[in-house]
């Protein structure tokens, strides 16, 4: 009673170079070429940190054993 509604400002923005056809096919381009990149990426890079790592433990454990 005593106070004002706030109400949501609306406004008309049309954007001066938009072509919807062509947002979509790069949209399209760009999501499959980082899904492809990105699990080549993972997959051949977790086996290899593992071996360096067990590469590394093992060679602590054997230098400790044999001093």
């Amino acid at each position: 009673m005593f106070f004002k509604k706030i109400n949501h400002r609306d406004y008309n923005y049309i954007p001066r170079f938009y072509n919807p056809d062509e947002d979509n096919a790069e949209r399209r381009k760009k999501k499959l070429k980082f899904r492809k990149d990105s699990t080549l990426r993972k997959k051949n890079r977790v086996p290899f940190l593992l071996l360096v790592f067990l590469g590394i433990i093992i060679y602590f454990i054997i230098k400790l054993n044999g001093a």
